[in-house]
């Protein structure tokens, strides 16, 4: 994988990029209302990311409300580790797309984006209680042990396998579940860069644009020349060596979940029939997601004015 160096512009374009960002799912979260769904939320982001100038994606909007914030009832895609007890191929990510479902009073929500900013990429995860939840609200205070916990892991020069490592222990040791490891590959986090838009036009795939995965093409073409190359743009439990510098989004993602096979809650659709597993009403994840900047002998966040920092500390909480 390619070690990236960026300006100090370049910086400051990452930087108003996630800013921007996270100004348009914070906008969203005010004017969503009970009764609108993930769909009406996506296009919502949507609309306010374009309203701030920005017309390309690392990844388009994602939204997701009550039972799946937490992904329950949803397996890892790509991943064939189940198959083929499960009898049935991996899905391909399908499941993550907005649904219908609908918000109710209470209900835990994930807005999530990654827009492209004069060529520079940010991608953020905002989550939050849609009126009282006072679990909610506390796994959004829990989530703040996890922003030092990575920095420091890097600082220490880590492998990325131990800090995920270590994020795991400590989530669990809270009692909560890991629910970033159901992204592609079970990452904590991935890389973000620079993705040069004039080149191809906008051609969406599952969300992400084309320009997006030959961006993360060109970070793994030395896993493809050497196949001992461990070298990689995910960070997953597996990735046994430590960050390379540039640009990486982190997003540690923990819920509340509760296993078993009842029957969905009223005004919910996931679409496509029922998984084995069905969510029950009260299972929710929460998150955040923002850039951590790592150099040849440093690392620190890109920026610390950002909406769950500035939460921590006005509800004084130690992070």
């Amino acid at each position: 994988m390619s070690r990236e160096f960026y300006t100090e512009t370049d910086l400051a374009n990452f930087k108003e990029c996630q800013r921007l960002a996270y100004e348009a799912v914070v906008a969203v979260a005010k004017k969503l209302k009970t009764g609108d769904s993930e769909r009406d939320a996506a296009q919502m982001i949507d609309a306010e990311i374009q309203a701030r100038g920005m017309t390309r994606y690392f990844h388009a909007p994602f939204a997701w409300f009550g039972a799946r914030t937490a992904f329950q009832g949803i397996d890892r895609p790509f991943d064939t580790r189940s198959f083929p007890t499960k009898l049935l191929p991996p899905h391909f990510g399908q499941k993550f797309m907005p649904t219908e479902t609908r918000l109710e009073e209470g209900m835990a929500v994930i807005l999530d984006v990654a827009p492209i900013f004069n060529d520079c990429s940010a991608d953020v995860g905002y989550a939050y209680a849609h009126g009282r939840n006072d679990k909610v609200e506390k796994a959004l205070d829990d989530l703040a042990v996890f922003r030092p916990l990575i920095l420091a892991g890097v600082c220490k020069e880590k492998t990325m396998a131990q800090i995920y490592e270590d994020v795991n222990e400590a989530l669990m040791d809270m009692g909560y579940e890991n629910c970033h490891a159901k992204y592609p590959q079970g990452v904590l986090g991935h890389k973000v860069g620079k993705i040069p838009t004039r080149l191809l036009p906008r051609i969406p795939v599952m969300r992400f644009e084309v320009s997006t995965f030959l961006y993360i093409a060109a970070e793994e073409v030395s896993r493809l020349i050497n196949p001992w190359d461990n070298h990689t743009a995910l960070w997953s439990e597996d990735t046994r060596v430590s960050a390379d510098p540039g640009l990486w989004a982190v997003e540690p993602h923990i819920g509340v979940v509760h296993h078993g096979r009842v029957d969905a809650p009223s005004g919910t659709a996931v679409g496509g029939g029922r998984d084995a597993e069905t969510p029950i009403q009260g299972d929710f994840g929460v998150k955040w997601e923002e850039i951590i900047h790592i150099t040849e002998n440093s690392a620190y966040y890109l920026d610390d004015a950002l909406p769950h920092v500035e939460r921590w500390a006005e509800r004084e909480v130690a992070v």
